[in-house]
């Protein structure tokens, strides 16, 4: 039966690998020098910093403080073996955002009505809705701006693409297919 020491030191050692991939080290770099770095790159590392580095901390206690006949003096809490090995499930996970997608994205075209954004995200019980014109992204139309415009009965704005124009530009993020870090080791072992 595995410990939960040696469960512990397995994440810990996954953790611990995922990270010199991120911060692409060839060479060797410490566990808390990895996790600095790789904080401000990767969402689930800088989620559960302050727990890694009590693991790290956790870590040296089992590995490097051990009793006479070289036991293992600290055996951590279940919990804490079953976050570490969360932790580090997620970091080898190649998920990407299409993989947690259920439905394709319904968009709206700039030649779509006000009036028919405005009934789609009542039909989807969404508050933004992605407006393309063919395959190119063109803005985001958002409740907000939807009330607006009937508030003000702007009767000028009739189309999906005119409230586009007189609206400030949000902030989207677009993921690629592939990882990040996938993308960026594939680029290094290229050169």
């Amino acid at each position: 039966m595995t410990t939960n020491a040696e469960r512990f030191l397995d994440a810990y050692a996954k953790i611990e690998r995922r990270m010199s991939e991120i911060a692409r080290e060839t060479k060797y770099v410490s566990f808390s020098n990895l996790l600095s770095r790789c904080a401000k790159q990767n969402r689930v590392i800088s989620m559960n910093e302050t727990n890694l580095r009590e693991y790290n901390e956790l870590r040296n206690a089992i590995v490097h403080q051990r009793g006479k006949a070289n036991e293992i003096i600290a055996e951590p809490v279940d919990s804490v073996t079953v976050d570490i090995e969360r932790i580090a499930s997620l970091l080898e996970s190649d998920d990407t955002a299409l993989d947690y997608s259920s439905k394709p994205v319904k968009t709206i075209s700039p030649e779509d009505t006000v009036q028919k954004a405005y009934d789609m995200m009542c039909e989807l019980n969404t508050s933004k809705i992605p407006v393309y014109d063919d395959t190119k992204y063109k803005g985001i139309i958002t409740l907000e701006a939807v009330a607006k415009w009937a508030v003000e009965d702007d009767k000028a704005v009739e189309y999906v693409g005119d409230l586009i124009e007189y609206r400030k530009n949000e902030r989207v993020l677009f993921f690629g297919r592939t990882p990040m870090w996938k993308r960026q080791s594939k680029a290094l072992r290229l050169h």
